[in-house]
């Protein structure tokens, strides 16, 4: 008696089954072509990209290849296309070396714009950031409006910052512009007195310590 109702529980379960089947076959179908379609285009994606980035490393490398060499029109030609000031990974790096080669041949504004570009690209990581704001404070240091340039350096100064010495070192040349050079004594105090700063910067701040103390 007990598989009797047992073979018609299962008739019961196929007839539900079918009836929603029949009722949702369809949606159920389209749902898995689009989950299919979705995987395969993310690892078309991804395969795409990878060649990308294969491509673009190649080209990163011809370029560093050729400036080596001092074969700037060479090297130029291969960054065409590749620099993007507004990216990460090698068109960040590619960027950065398209505002080197601008200020070695005199383009220095050109370069600047290029590395304030960077100086606001989160996707370049902080460290990279930082270097650009360096770079680019570096090249106005003469000419510069010295308390904007200071004003862009002060986050850079605080403790645990990658570049703090070159942005201490750098606030300190640029309160000497203005005239003011207790504010120099004291940046170039901080830079003396940092065991974690490089030697050369330690050294430097040392001596200008002397010589404004004279």
């Amino acid at each position: 008696m007990a598989d009797i109702f047992k073979e018609v529980d299962e008739d019961l379960r196929r007839d539900n089954a079918a009836k929603v089947w029949k009722k949702y076959g369809a949606l159920i179908i389209g749902a898995a072509v689009v989950v299919i379609l979705a995987v395969a285009g993310l690892q078309v994606w991804r395969a795409y990209d990878l060649d990308q980035r294969g491509k673009r490393s190649d080209q990163f490398a011809t370029a560093l290849d050729a400036a080596a060499t001092g074969d700037t029109v060479s090297a130029q030609e291969a960054l065409r296309g590749l620099s993007d000031p507004t990216a990460g990974g090698y068109r960040g790096l590619a960027a950065f070396e398209e505002a080197r080669l601008r200020a070695d041949n005199g383009d220095i504004d050109g370069a600047i714009v290029i590395w304030d570009r960077l100086a606001e690209t989160s996707s370049l990581g902080e460290s990279l950031q930082a270097a650009a704001v360096i770079l680019s404070v570096l090249h106005q240091i003469d000419t510069g409006d010295a308390q904007a340039l200071r004003q862009r350096l002060e986050p850079l100064t605080t403790e645990g910052q990658a570049y703090r010495a070159a942005a201490l070192e750098l606030s300190a040349l640029l309160a000497l512009r203005q005239g003011d050079q207790e504010a120099a004594r004291t940046l170039y105090s901080s830079i003396a007195d940092d065991r974690n700063a490089p030697a050369g910067a330690r050294g430097r701040a040392t001596q200008m310590l002397a010589a404004l103390k004279g």
